[in-house]
Protein backbone atom coordinates (compact mmCIF):
# COMPACT_ATOMS: atom_id res chain seq x y z
CA UNK A 1 0.00 0.00 0.00
CA UNK A 2 3.28 2.16 0.57
CA UNK A 3 4.43 2.21 -2.60
CA UNK A 4 1.25 2.70 -4.48
CA UNK A 5 0.20 5.86 -2.48
CA UNK A 6 3.39 7.07 -3.43
CA UNK A 7 2.99 6.22 -7.05
CA UNK A 8 -0.17 7.72 -6.78
CA UNK A 9 1.53 10.84 -5.23
CA UNK A 10 4.39 10.67 -7.87
CA UNK A 11 1.65 10.22 -10.43
CA UNK A 12 -0.73 12.95 -9.82
CA UNK A 13 2.13 15.47 -9.57
CA UNK A 14 3.39 14.56 -13.48
CA UNK A 15 0.21 14.38 -14.33
CA UNK A 16 -0.71 17.79 -13.30
CA UNK A 17 2.68 18.74 -14.44
CA UNK A 18 2.39 17.53 -18.11
CA UNK A 19 -1.16 18.93 -18.20
CA UNK A 20 0.10 22.34 -17.04
CA UNK A 21 2.63 22.46 -19.54
CA UNK A 22 0.52 20.95 -22.62
CA UNK A 23 -1.86 24.42 -21.93
CA UNK A 24 0.65 26.92 -21.42
CA UNK A 25 2.83 25.61 -24.45
CA UNK A 26 0.03 24.22 -27.19
CA UNK A 27 -3.49 25.51 -25.26
CA UNK A 28 -4.21 21.86 -25.60
CA UNK A 29 -7.13 22.07 -23.22
CA UNK A 30 -8.18 25.29 -25.09
CA UNK A 31 -8.28 23.41 -28.32
CA UNK A 32 -9.59 20.17 -27.26
CA UNK A 33 -12.08 21.38 -25.02
CA UNK A 34 -13.09 25.12 -26.26
CA UNK A 35 -14.84 26.83 -23.29
CA UNK A 36 -14.87 23.69 -20.95
CA UNK A 37 -10.95 23.58 -20.92
CA UNK A 38 -10.89 24.42 -17.02
CA UNK A 39 -13.67 22.47 -15.85
CA UNK A 40 -12.05 19.69 -18.49
CA UNK A 41 -8.94 20.49 -16.28
CA UNK A 42 -10.54 20.35 -12.76
CA UNK A 43 -12.33 16.86 -13.28
CA UNK A 44 -8.82 15.86 -14.30
CA UNK A 45 -6.91 16.77 -10.91
CA UNK A 46 -9.76 15.40 -9.03
CA UNK A 47 -9.59 12.42 -10.08
CA UNK A 48 -5.50 12.35 -10.01
CA UNK A 49 -5.29 14.36 -7.03
CA UNK A 50 -8.21 13.27 -4.93
CA UNK A 51 -7.01 8.87 -6.03
CA UNK A 52 -3.53 9.78 -4.58
CA UNK A 53 -5.23 11.42 -1.22
CA UNK A 54 -7.80 8.61 -0.69
CA UNK A 55 -4.49 6.13 -1.55
CA UNK A 56 -2.61 8.27 1.27
CA UNK A 57 -5.54 8.53 3.80
CA UNK A 58 -6.15 4.82 3.39
CA UNK A 59 -2.51 4.14 4.47
CA UNK A 60 -2.71 6.09 7.31
CA UNK A 61 -5.93 4.23 8.50
CA UNK A 62 -4.48 0.81 8.00
CA UNK A 63 -0.79 1.60 8.78
CA UNK A 64 2.17 1.22 6.32
CA UNK A 65 3.50 -2.35 6.01
CA UNK A 66 7.14 -0.99 6.66
CA UNK A 67 7.58 1.27 9.20
CA UNK A 68 10.60 3.82 11.00
CA UNK A 69 9.25 4.58 14.07
CA UNK A 70 10.21 7.71 16.28
CA UNK A 71 9.83 8.75 19.64
CA UNK A 72 5.96 9.45 21.06
CA UNK A 73 7.09 12.81 21.95
CA UNK A 74 7.28 14.14 18.47
CA UNK A 75 3.43 14.26 17.86
CA UNK A 76 2.80 17.40 19.69
CA UNK A 77 5.23 18.72 16.92
CA UNK A 78 3.27 17.68 14.46
CA UNK A 79 0.47 19.93 15.18
CA UNK A 80 2.38 22.48 15.29
CA UNK A 81 3.76 22.03 11.79
CA UNK A 82 0.00 21.41 10.79
CA UNK A 83 -0.81 24.69 11.73
CA UNK A 84 2.55 26.59 10.03
CA UNK A 85 1.39 24.44 6.88
CA UNK A 86 -2.48 25.90 7.15
CA UNK A 87 -0.89 29.15 7.39
CA UNK A 88 1.30 29.03 4.32
CA UNK A 89 -1.38 27.59 2.73
CA UNK A 90 -4.50 30.32 3.77
CA UNK A 91 -2.11 33.15 2.98
CA UNK A 92 -0.47 31.65 -0.48
CA UNK A 93 -4.86 31.35 -1.90
CA UNK A 94 -5.31 34.69 0.01
CA UNK A 95 -2.75 36.15 -2.55
CA UNK A 96 -3.23 33.86 -5.72
CA UNK A 97 -7.45 33.51 -4.72
CA UNK A 98 -9.37 30.09 -4.57
CA UNK A 99 -8.97 29.23 -8.39
CA UNK A 100 -5.04 28.44 -8.02
CA UNK A 101 -5.82 25.51 -6.85
CA UNK A 102 -6.79 24.30 -10.09
CA UNK A 103 -4.28 26.04 -12.16
CA UNK A 104 -7.04 28.61 -12.90
CA UNK A 105 -4.06 31.45 -13.81
CA UNK A 106 -3.73 29.42 -16.91
CA UNK A 107 -7.00 29.64 -18.11
CA UNK A 108 -7.25 33.26 -17.69
CA UNK A 109 -9.35 32.71 -14.02
CA UNK A 110 -6.48 34.26 -11.95
CA UNK A 111 -3.90 36.00 -11.10
CA UNK A 112 -0.42 35.93 -10.28
CA UNK A 113 1.89 37.54 -7.80
CA UNK A 114 5.09 38.55 -6.45
CA UNK A 115 3.45 39.41 -2.83
CA UNK A 116 2.07 39.05 -0.09
CA UNK A 117 3.95 35.21 1.14
CA UNK A 118 5.42 34.81 -2.53
CA UNK A 119 7.50 37.82 -1.17
CA UNK A 120 8.90 35.57 0.85
CA UNK A 121 8.47 32.10 -0.19
CA UNK A 122 8.86 31.65 -4.20
CA UNK A 123 6.05 28.44 -3.48
CA UNK A 124 4.30 28.75 -0.83
CA UNK A 125 1.16 26.66 -1.67
CA UNK A 126 3.74 23.96 -2.31
CA UNK A 127 5.94 24.48 0.42
CA UNK A 128 2.44 23.79 2.84
CA UNK A 129 2.34 20.51 0.97
CA UNK A 130 5.15 19.06 1.79
CA UNK A 131 5.07 20.90 5.73
CA UNK A 132 1.90 18.94 5.70
CA UNK A 133 3.61 15.53 5.07
CA UNK A 134 6.36 16.61 7.53
CA UNK A 135 3.31 16.92 10.33
CA UNK A 136 1.92 13.61 8.97
CA UNK A 137 5.18 12.22 9.77
CA UNK A 138 5.42 13.87 13.13
CA UNK A 139 1.72 13.13 14.36
CA UNK A 140 2.42 9.74 13.29
CA UNK A 141 5.39 9.44 14.99
CA UNK A 142 6.61 7.35 11.65
CA UNK A 143 9.45 8.46 9.47
CA UNK A 144 8.10 6.22 6.34
CA UNK A 145 6.27 9.36 6.24
CA UNK A 146 8.64 11.45 5.04
CA UNK A 147 9.26 9.52 2.04
CA UNK A 148 5.66 11.61 0.44
CA UNK A 149 7.82 14.72 2.24
CA UNK A 150 10.41 14.26 -0.54
CA UNK A 151 7.98 13.44 -3.36
CA UNK A 152 5.95 16.35 -2.84
CA UNK A 153 9.67 18.57 -2.75
CA UNK A 154 11.14 16.92 -5.50
CA UNK A 155 7.60 16.54 -7.97
CA UNK A 156 6.09 19.83 -6.59
CA UNK A 157 8.99 22.14 -5.91
CA UNK A 158 11.42 20.95 -8.13
CA UNK A 159 9.09 20.09 -11.13
CA UNK A 160 6.15 21.13 -11.19
CA UNK A 161 7.02 25.11 -10.31
CA UNK A 162 9.04 24.83 -12.83
CA UNK A 163 7.23 23.49 -15.40
CA UNK A 164 4.39 26.39 -13.77
CA UNK A 165 7.02 29.28 -14.47
CA UNK A 166 8.12 28.15 -18.25
CA UNK A 167 8.30 31.36 -19.90
CA UNK A 168 6.39 29.64 -23.17
CA UNK A 169 6.77 32.63 -25.71
CA UNK A 170 10.61 32.86 -24.84
CA UNK A 171 10.60 29.27 -25.23
CA UNK A 172 8.56 29.29 -28.67
CA UNK A 173 11.22 31.93 -29.65
CA UNK A 174 14.31 30.36 -29.00
CA UNK A 175 13.35 27.49 -30.27
CA UNK A 176 12.45 28.59 -33.55
CA UNK A 177 15.97 30.50 -33.38
CA UNK A 178 17.67 27.31 -32.88
CA UNK A 179 16.04 25.37 -35.42
CA UNK A 180 16.36 28.61 -38.19
CA UNK A 181 18.59 28.10 -40.91
CA UNK A 182 21.93 30.47 -40.54
CA UNK A 183 21.88 33.59 -42.33
CA UNK A 184 26.20 34.26 -43.23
Amino acid sequence: MLWTALAALAGAIAINSLAVWAQKRHRFHDRVFGRGAWPAHIALLVVVWGTAIALIVVLVVVGPEVSWPLPTWVRPLGLVVTVAASVVFGLAIRALGAQALFNGNFFGRGRFTEGGIYAVLADPMYVAYTLSFVSLTLREADAIYLLFAVVSLVGLQGVEARVERIDVAAAIAATSQDSAPDRA
